[in-house]
Order: structure tokens, then sequence, then C-alpha cells
């Protein structure tokens, strides 16, 4: 999950540096913009959905939990 993160900043990034002050008209900076919006959509539900296919829910595992105290409500 955390290498999928940077990968999406990265790319974040690089639009902002490049893209945005870039000289480029105005529609291309938009047609980038889509399109890397397209693509990490595509990104979220191809691989979302393949992983919760698989059964991962993004749940700690109890033993894997820390242990817990009860707080007042």
């Amino acid at each position: 999950m955390a290498i999928g993160l940077a990968l999406v900043l990265f790319v974040s990034g690089a639009i902002e540096g490049f893209v945005t002050p870039s000289g480029l008209p105005t529609w291309a900076r938009i047609t980038i913009g889509v399109v890397a919006e397209l693509a990490f959509f595509a990104y979220v539900y191809v691989l979302g959905g393949r992983a919760a296919r698989a059964g991962d829910t993004g749940d700690v595992e109890a033993a894997e939990r820390s242990a817990t105290v009860p707080t007042a409500a």
C-alpha cells in the first residue's frame, strides 16, 4: 500500500511541478489531468477490486493489534 501511495504522490508532484506551470495550451494541460485521473481510478478500482476478491480488507488481524484500554463514554 505504501508503494502505491508513493507512486500516486510522485505522479501528482510531477504534474504539479512540470505540467501546471508549463507553456502548454490549456486543452493539453486539462487532457493530461483527465488522463491522470482516469489512470488513478483504474488503478484504484482494478487493483482494489482484485484485492477485495482475494479477501484483503485492510483490517489489522486481532493478533497484531495493540492492547486497548476501555474508556468512559
